[in-house]
């Protein structure tokens, strides 16, 4: 059987550029090289694209700007009959104009990667690609969206309210007050995030007015759209990710991860390895959520409150179409006993192997990408067999 090219995308011009890197650089050291030849694509901050296998080595990032001229400028061009990348700038007189892909890998996360952005260029092009498509990835990427979407399908979520940057900046804070804390749906204490973000950025807990307009400042520094939901001062988050196979959906165990305050953190989930020194001095290196301390499939964890969590996100995944593995982050609060659907995740840091190789039966994380990389052809050859030409009819 002849290996399939696969261009592995990672980087992006989102505020979790780093973080990509990480999960790209991650995936590309566990694909099976007997299956899949690999080509390493970064999109760098300005969104220009760079290819070549130096990009494998994480010392070139810190000083990109001086190390890029090894690499070739490659893009793709968004129309039908693309045989792969085309170098449009060469590190070198010699090598393809064309560097041949069988299958696109987006690994990125946050906007213009995880959000249908790139998804959308890949159908234009008409080529195949891991994950879900343009309208799954967009609902995802919209906490709120995603929140309305999955309680008509009888999913519980909080009670929240989405304020626009404009609305704050146009009618003032008072105004805004009045929005979030109307019909008295809400009151403080208050949690604040960036509605279109992840990777926990942004995100506060407000007692007060003041501490509100904080949070608020916080956000919109970073996004146009802040969700605010009601504080949550005795639950426990659950994570599980969802697999869609060419044998169907399939759930992982559960997670608990753990934190060192009241809520996770961009620190928390991604910085923990990095603030020791290994012997010698070294720095440790992060390897994304991989590294987050967490209580994987607990004992002590209700069997009940396991399987309702892997019913919810099943209902969920199917619920906005998504494709690929994902992860959806759960709350349970136990004053209550309600498990809510807090978000998902469609491109989750690390692409939640180390939920797979707990699971029953085990899945490592080269099987898990096989597996991927074999969905997303399917789905590519479902599209296919659609007939989009009508002929020249109406004019």
């Amino acid at each position: 059987m002849d290996k399939k090219n696969v261009a592995v995308f990672f980087g992006g011009r989102s505020c979790e550029h780093e973080i990509s890197i990480i999960t790209g650089l991650q995936l590309i050291e566990y694909l099976d090289t007997n299956k899949f030849n690999i080509i390493p694509v970064y999109i760098a901050r300005d969104g220009r694209w760079y290819s070549g296998q130096e990009l494998l080595n994480r010392a070139i990032y810190k000083d990109f700007e001086n190390k890029k001229k090894v690499l070739n400028e490659v893009t793709l061009y968004p129309y039908l009959g693309q045989k792969g990348l085309t170098v449009t700038k060469k590190a070198c007189f010699f090598g393809e104009k064309i560097i041949p892909v069988d299958i696109y890998f987006p690994a990125f996360h946050g906007e213009f990667g995880e959000d249908g952005c790139i998804q959308g260029l890949f159908e234009l092009a008409g080529v195949p690609y891991v994950g879900s498509g343009v309208l799954p990835s967009a609902i995802a990427m919209s906490k709120n969206t995603a929140k309305t979407v999955v309680s008509q399908y009888g999913i519980p979520v909080l009670p929240s309210v989405t304020i626009n940057k404009e609305l704050v900046e146009k009618e003032g804070i008072e105004a805004t007050k009045k929005e979030i804390f109307a019909n008295n749906t809400l009151k403080y204490p208050v949690f604040i995030k960036p509605n279109n973000l992840g990777s926990s950025i942004g995100v506060s807990k407000a007692t007060n007015d003041e501490e509100l307009l904080i949070a608020l400042t916080k956000v919109f520094k970073r996004d146009k759209e802040a969700l605010i939901e009601p504080y949550m001062d005795n639950m426990f988050e659950i994570n599980i990710s969802v697999l869609d196979t060419t044998e169907g959906l399939r759930t992982s165990v559960v997670e608990i991860p753990v934190t060192d305050g009241s809520f996770l953190s961009y620190e928390d989930k991604y910085m923990r390895e990095g603030k020791g020194k290994k012997k010698g001095g070294t720095p440790k290196r992060s390897e994304g959520m991989a590294s987050l301390t967490r209580s994987i499939n607990p004992v002590d964890l209700d069997e009940k409150i396991k399987n309702t969590v892997s019913e919810y996100a099943k209902i969920a995944y199917k619920a906005i179409k998504a494709s690929g593995v994902g992860r959806i982050d759960f709350m349970y609060d136990k004053n209550s006993g309600t498990i809510y659907l807090n978000e998902f995740n469609l491109i989750p840091g690390s692409l939640s192997f180390y939920l797979w190789e707990k699971s029953d039966p085990v899945l490592l994380y080269t099987e898990e990408l096989t597996k991927i990389i074999d969905r997303a052809f399917e789905v590519y050859s479902i599209k296919q067999e659609l007939d989009r030409d009508t002929g020249f009819k109406a004019l």
